[in-house]
């Protein structure tokens, strides 16, 4: 509010003085990066008897007969300048007005003071160091984490007279959780330089700080286990958990005393018992129960057994029918015999009876895993809902998922689902187990899981400060803040309707929410001028992803070129003019900033004013010459004025 006041202050000030003196002044407050060409006009509003400028660097003296004059200085290098254009009147009077200067200076460097590790839930203060930005009193720090902005600091501990560079600090308190380790911190200096100033406003920022938080350990199976093996096998105990710094591993059991200590998390064991495992490191530990247990083999050789003498019964029953005798002995023979006689037929119905058996003793012992998740890929967005069911294809002691969220488990029935309300953990990696009566009496089948996330911003900038100017190159800069999975991202770039470039990040990995960009470099004509620039995010996430894909678009980048003055009719003129009417010599250019017209003409034609069209019914013979120029160059075309004969 105050810089608003103060603004509008200076423009009253300006518009006061510019009555009362008959100059006019263009731009009046002129806003230009330190070292860079400074470029103003004065135009006359009346007759004079000379006009110029007073500075101490471009100094103009007095020139008469011109209704206007350049102050210009290729380099300004000043902090503190205040050039003046003055009028020597009619009248022996002489009046002057003030052009006001800003000369601005981005920072030459800002960085973010690096930090230790810090403990999860106690407070922090990070510094960002400003090294040499001028004017001080007109910039202000911005903090993110990522693209989130969180802060704004306006430092209010420099005046107005403090025009030279400034070194500044800027700080922020934070209280991080296990969620911001590996976050990225960044701090903006923007300098807001007003409407006169170049937009967008400059800006530089900090390198990103990836803070590191130390947390307590976690499990990713946090529920009790209970392992099945068989007499003599082995079984592997999985109690890996998550921590910064990571933990370290101490098992116990029933079955001993004393304790093992390991860093790794695994644990080989073939005796049952209880075995409990604690994960800690210096912020805190979590434990975990196991339950070894070996499998009753009792029911399933009974059942072999009783199915070995069913076969029996059954192959007996055959011999004994095919005879007339009922005695075990005739009985025998007459098996034996009955085969001499039919042998092909014999052994058809004895292959078939041994693979009835075959199978049976497969579908008992077990040969496959036989778990179906439904569906076997899930593509969820961050904070929705998602569910999934594990299937058994045969009998099983226990069913179960192993999940830091939604973890559950059955010993009834052959389907359990693994449902989350609102799904926000990063690191879930759902797997269901079973538990089997048969071998292989341990399998799992992990989830392929796609958690998502659209960007919180796509940003478009450019990385430079000034205006661009024709046939430079110049990089366009595409910020994409905290999406995930970034494999999956595409980055679209679009010249107005028309896509020029892909970026694509399928070499990157992390499942998590990260900060990326991508660049473009343009060397821009004439006809990008006023062009707008974006870019585009899209998550391509497969066939189980949402349709169309998400995408987040970028606010447009209006290109605005400084190019040289030209005419659309660049040739010299040859008019032929009779008496009387009224004829215009057209000079219109297009140039960027907008050209300033100077007339030349015979010495006895009437004063010529600065606009690009001059009309007159009083056209002299001879060449009348105009020149149309900005800070760029300058063009010049002749017109040719001859009397009809």
């Amino acid at each position: 509010m105050q810089k608003s006041l103060l603004g509008w202050t200076l423009f009253l000030a300006l518009l006061e003085r510019s009555v009362l003196c008959p100059i006019r002044i263009s731009p009046q407050v002129l806003v230009v990066e330190y070292g860079s060409v400074a470029h103003a006009n004065c135009s006359a509003l009346e007759k004079h008897q000379g006009m110029g400028w007073e500075s101490t660097h471009g100094s103009v003296g007095v020139t008469p007969g011109v209704s206007f004059l350049l102050w210009t200085v290729e380099q300004l290098k000043t902090w503190d300048i205040t050039p003046q254009c003055f009028i020597n009147l009619a009248a022996g009077d002489q009046c002057s007005q003030d052009l006001h200067v800003v000369v601005y200076k981005p920072p030459d460097n800002v960085s973010i003071v690096p930090v230790g590790p810090m403990d999860e839930g106690k407070t922090y203060s990070i510094s960002c160091d400003i090294r040499n930005v001028a004017p001080a009193q007109n910039f202000t720090t911005k903090w993110y984490n990522g693209q989130t902005l969180l802060f704004e600091d306006e430092l209010k501990v420099f005046s107005k007279d403090d025009k030279k560079t400034q070194n500044a600090t800027s700080k922020i308190q934070v209280t991080p959780s296990r969620a911001d380790d590996g976050k990225q911190y960044r701090c903006v200096v923007q300098l807001d330089l007003g409407r006169e100033g170049p937009q967008p406003p400059p800006n530089v920022s900090s390198q990103a700080m990836a803070i590191t938080v130390h947390y307590s350990p976690f499990l990713l199976r946090p529920e009790e286990e209970i392992v099945m093996i068989s007499q003599g096998a082995e079984a592997t105990l999985n109690c890996t958990a998550v921590g910064n710094p990571p933990p370290g591993y101490t098992w116990t059991s029933s079955t001993s005393e004393g304790s093992k200590s390991d860093q790794k998390g695994l644990l080989r064991s073939s005796e049952p018992g209880n075995y409990t495992c604690t994960a800690s490191n210096k912020i805190g530990s979590v434990k975990k129960l196991f339950i070894i247990k070996h499998h009753d083999r009792t029911v399933f050789w009974a059942i072999i057994g009783g199915f070995l003498g069913l076969a029996v019964v059954i192959v007996a029953t055959y011999g004994c029918q095919a005879g007339p005798s009922r005695n075990s002995t005739h009985c025998s023979a007459r098996i034996f015999n009955r085969a001499e006689r039919s042998p092909v037929r014999m052994d058809r119905k004895i292959l078939t009876l041994f693979l009835i058996f075959g199978s049976f003793c497969t579908a008992l012992s077990g040969d496959s895993c036989s778990l179906e998740l439904k569906p076997s890929r899930v593509v969820v967005r961050f904070g929705e809902p998602v569910s999934v069911s594990c299937v058994a294809t045969r009998p099983v002691r226990v069913l179960g998922w192993e999940s830091a969220i939604g973890a559950a488990h059955t010993q009834h029935d052959l389907s359990v689902q693994w449902k989350v309300d609102s799904l926000i953990d990063w690191i879930e990696e759902p797997i269901c187990y079973g538990v089997f009566f048969t071998a292989p009496r341990q399998c799992e089948e992990k989830l392929n899981l796609v958690l998502y996330k659209s960007p919180d911003s796509v940003t478009i900038s450019l990385n430079h400060t000034s205006t661009m100017v024709e046939g430079k190159e110049y990089q366009l800069l595409c910020d994409v803040q905290n999406i995930a999975p970034v494999q999956y991202l595409t980055l679209r770039w679009f010249r107005a309707a028309v896509e020029v470039y892909n970026h694509s990040f399928s070499d990157l990995t992390p499942s998590m929410p990260v900060q990326v960009s991508s660049t473009l470099l343009i060397t821009p004509s004439v006809a990008d001028n006023g062009v707008q620039y974006r870019c585009v995010a899209e998550l391509e996430l497969g066939a189980e992803g949402p349709h169309p894909p998400p995408r987040v678009t970028s606010q447009p980048l209006d290109i605005v070129l400084h190019y040289p003055p030209s005419f659309s009719v660049p040739d010299d003129e040859t008019l032929e003019l009779g008496e009387g009417g009224e004829h215009t010599l057209n000079c219109t250019a297009v140039g960027n900033p907008a050209p300033i017209y100077t007339w030349t003409s015979p010495p006895s034609q009437a004063k010529m004013e600065e606009q690009p069209l001059f009309t007159s019914s009083a056209l002299l013979p001879g060449v009348y010459t105009c020149t149309a120029s900005n800070i760029l160059g300058k063009k010049s075309k002749r017109f040719i004025i001859k009397a009809k004969p």
